[in-house]
């Protein structure tokens, strides 16, 4: 009988492999988050001039509301290409989990190998987040611009309705990356396959796996931010000996 390590088993592990490792962790993470943050204010910027500027030229909200959809697909699909960063995120953590030779320069893992593949990922996990989260947050968007309660009615609906759907299929998602670096002879197509079978009946425990880290998440905001420093590493690592864990467990 296959034997699973507990939340706290898991949470002890990563701390122990993550012992005198922390800053080589924090710098990846970090860096990973300066590229996408850094891409994402610079399109919101490019976008706010635009509107800004066409809205002056024209006074035409129906054309501000086209350029305002360009933009969030340019955002979606810079979101797509910069999440391609993850499975560099996942080798650099995997390999420090397994003890194998590891640098910050596995962050770019994705864009110098099976690129193609990793693409395909990224915009599996990134097409799950647009499309059950995007309706709630136009709703809310076009309830702070109108004022309409139907709008805030409509957000709560797609609010409750996209997160139905989006914690089982982002659970199932969730080891992409992980088994695109495991079976690199496998195409993303099965891939996407695999981590589903992989998931059935894994779910649960990733799910409380993660909600067991909100306390920590809120002490951190309480700090100004500074917190998640040391959180994000700490998680990322959990989740890495998750997968280990679910990949080759106890028999009893």
């Amino acid at each position: 009988m296959k034997q699973y390590k507990k939340t706290y088993e898991l949470k002890n592990l990563a701390k122990d492999k993550l012992q005198g490792k922390y800053g080589g962790a924090v710098l990846i993470l970090f860096l990973n988050s300066l590229i996408t943050g850094g891409v994402s204010m610079f399109i919101s910027m490019v976008a706010n001039m635009t509107t800004t500027t066409a809205y002056a030229m024209t006074g035409s909200v129906p054309t501000v509301n086209v350029i305002n959809i360009v933009f969030e697909l340019i955002h979606l699909a810079a979101v797509i290409v910069m999440g391609i960063l993850q499975a560099g995120i996942t080798l650099y953590f995997l390999n420090m989990a397994c003890n194998q030779p590891y640098t910050t320069g596995n962050l770019f893992y994705g864009f110098k190998r099976d690129s193609g593949k990793a693409l395909i990922l990224s915009a599996a996990v990134g097409l799950c987040n647009a499309v059950c989260l995007s309706p709630c947050q136009y709703c809310m968007a076009a309830y702070l611009q109108s004022r309409d309660t139907r709008m805030l009615y409509a957000a709560f609906l797609t609010m409750a309705v996209g997160f139905c759907i989006y914690v089982p299929v982002s659970l199932g998602l969730s080891q992409v990356f992980y088994l695109m670096l495991d079976y690199p002879d496998r195409t993303a197509r099965e891939t996407l396959a695999l981590t589903f079978q992989v998931m059935k009946g894994n779910k649960g425990r990733l799910f409380y796996l993660q909600l067991s880290f909100i306390p920590m998440m809120l002490l951190c905001i309480l700090s100004l931010g500074i917190g998640f420093l040391w959180l994000n590493p700490y998680m990322q690592m959990t989740y890495t000996c998750y997968f280990l864990d679910i990949m080759n467990p106890a028999e009893s």
